[in-house]
């Protein structure tokens, strides 16, 4: 396959999508690179920032299934994985699959369920199956996960366990955006309005090829080195409790490729574990003490990383 196919393919999803979004262009980024990366993308931001509709201008670039599953209090496992009926007509249970059995599945304010439901989705992030009654079901390829979540000093919502961060590749904060990215919003409603008008660019297959590309990116050594320091780096720094984990490194590991892959190189450099590293690790990283508010809290973590990026040497 051609080194610029990839490159390619991520600049016509990324136009495709900003037909009728303005701005976000880190978080269309992000999630093109968990694309590449069959990972998970995780988007914290305050209510009415277009996350939603982001998720869904995206899905429809690619031209594959897509469900959303708003996330309340009283949403159930079943509700997102599904159930076992029973069937009268064959008179045989059987099981009715769930929205998670789709390409792209948006769990929509996923931090106002309780734990127990979002712990539905770890088996499905990690293993791209899940288990109901013993048997194991598959789901489909490409599968990526893009959740939403608000802030959580807002009302009614809960923290995210750890063990589930930790699954996602990536998460991206937005926030508000600046004057004239608002203009260009309106703009784009007078045209469009709530219609998900975009133009589809690439089938399933082309999707899967670019994947299976990205997959095959050269490595060094000495990247991986790198990747190991970096993530040391967070473990040993005075203001953090808890680092990031083996998962993390590997994360890394597959967004730099992808981030190469969209560069149109065949190899990683150190640029590219440094344009995704933040991504990566940022919610991963647990500091000491628990007095910080989550907002301070999260401006720290940058902080760290973009101290630990300035003191890790990086490879030749």
């Amino acid at each position: 396959m051609n080194t610029l196919f990839v490159k390619e393919l991520a600049e016509k999803i990324f136009e495709a999508v900003h037909e009728v979004i303005a701005g976000m262009d880190d978080v269309i980024q992000a999630l093109i690179i968990a694309l590449l990366s069959e990972g998970h993308v995780l988007i914290e931001g305050p209510p009415g920032i277009a996350k939603t509709y982001l998720a869904r201008a995206f899905s429809s670039a690619l031209s594959l299934d897509f469900k959303r599953i708003q996330f309340t209090a009283d949403i159930l496992p079943s509700d997102i994985i599904g159930s076992i009926i029973y069937d009268r007509v064959t008179n045989r249970f059987e099981f009715r699959k769930g929205p998670i059995f789709s390409n792209i599945v948006l769990a929509d304010e996923i931090n106002r369920a309780s734990p127990r439901s979002q712990s539905a989705l770890l088996e499905a992030m990690q293993e791209r199956q899940v288990t109901v009654e013993g048997v194991r079901y598959p789901l489909p390829r490409p599968f990526m996960i893009i959740a939403t979540q608000n802030p959580i000093e807002f009302e009614g919502t809960y923290y995210l366990p750890e063990a589930e961060l930790d699954r996602f590749l990536v998460r991206v904060v937005a926030g508000y955006p600046d004057r004239n990215v608002e203009l260009e919003m309106l703009s784009k409603k007078l045209i469009h309005g709530e219609t998900i008008n975009v133009k589809v660019i690439c089938e399933p297959n082309d999707i899967v090829r670019a994947i299976e590309f990205a997959s095959r990116i050269y490595v060094d050594k000495s990247i991986m080195e790198y990747i190991v320091d970096l993530a040391e780096a967070t473990r040993r720094h005075e203001r953090v409790s808890l680092g990031v984990s083996p998962r993390g490194e590997v994360a890394l590991l597959y967004a730099s490729r992808a981030m190469a892959a969209m560069d149109g190189k065949n190899y990683v450099t150190p640029d590219h574990v440094k344009s995704v590293a933040k991504l990566v690790f940022n919610h991963r990283i647990i500091l000491r003490g628990g007095s910080m508010n989550p907002l301070e809290s999260r401006r720290e973590v940058f902080r760290i990383l973009d101290e630990i990026l300035e003191e890790v040497p990086a490879p030749r």
